[in-house]
């Protein structure tokens, strides 16, 4: 060490000894602000505030690549005091500042109100596809506007064609309709429906207005509109011209006269069963 680094050193010792040895605090008035300068290497780096003297040093120091303030410590701000870029608001204690748009945020806490633009997974299991505008359950390809699938069945809820709702599966999987965890109404693949649950003993099933049965529009006449034969305590009802001329049939079936005129039957009754059976008229129709 020469002997003009030996002075220096001695002036800042001094000044050291002087600083500690104060009691009361130093007035800065007259400083308007710390000026650093780049030494002999024309860099800024590294220099800033050190407080040493008790545990590791505490630094408020100058750092490149970017350029900026490195902090060892923590910084604290006063309660109702606020961080800004360029005069712009960005966060306080409460509230984070409208211009942040963009973030990798892990978890979150209970939120009041979340509005979202564009796609969603949550969790791997909730996916709601912005371009499709579908929301899926268990599912990222959902086949409706609302799909959920659970051990490989898919329940959709949505549309089917213009101004027509669809609630099923959309594979052929068995559906049920159900209360109390029991199904009620159950709907098969291949499209066959079962009204009520043979575990659980006889429903009660009221149609209130007119039922048909293979006709699109009952007749209005009657309450019960059948096209085609009906069953009714274990006979069969028909109807025709004529008896029955084949086709195994039991006594008591009946065959109503779909033509009946003057001299005519109003029907036939099989008597005998066989095939087609031995059948006999019934209710002659005469003129007063």
């Amino acid at each position: 060490m020469n002997n003009q680094d030996q002075k220096i050193n001695a002036v800042i010792n001094a000044l050291n000894d002087l600083f500690e040895s104060r009691s009361e605090e130093i007035n800065l008035t007259d400083i308007p602000f710390l000026e650093f300068k780049s030494g002999k290497n024309g860099t800024l780096v590294g220099k800033g505030l050190l407080w040493s003297g008790q545990g590791s040093a505490k630094q408020l120091i100058f750092t490149s690549n970017p350029d900026k303030f490195y902090s060892s410590e923590a910084i604290d701000l006063a309660a109702g005091k606020n961080l800004s870029i360029n005069n712009v608001f960005v966060i306080n204690e409460k509230e984070l500042g409208p211009g942040i748009t963009k973030s990798n945020l892990k978890e979150l806490g209970r939120l009041k109100g979340l509005t979202v633009d564009g796609s969603v997974n949550i969790n791997q299991y909730l996916f709601y596809d912005a371009d499709t505008d579908r929301l899926g359950l268990g599912t990222d390809t959902p086949n409706s506007s609302i799909s959920i699938l659970e051990n490989g069945v898919e329940i959709i809820l949505g549309t089917t064609e213009y101004n027509r709702g669809s609630v099923g599966t959309y594979a052929s999987n068995d559906f049920d309709i159900v209360t109390d965890n029991t199904p009620r109404i159950s709907v098969s693949g291949g499209g066959d429906i079962e009204l009520g649950n043979k575990n659980f003993g006889p429903i009660k099933v009221t149609v209130n207005g007119k039922f048909g049965i293979n006709v699109s529009q009952p007749d209005q006449r009657a309450d019960l509109h059948v096209s085609g034969a009906i069953k009714f305590n274990d006979k069969i009802h028909l109807s025709g011209i004529e008896p029955p001329t084949f086709g195994n049939h039991v006594q008591g079936d009946i065959v109503w006269n779909s033509a009946p005129s003057t001299n005519s039957y109003i029907g036939w009754v099989c008597v005998q069963s066989g095939n087609p059976g031995q059948w006999l008229p019934f209710g002659q129709i005469q003129p007063k």
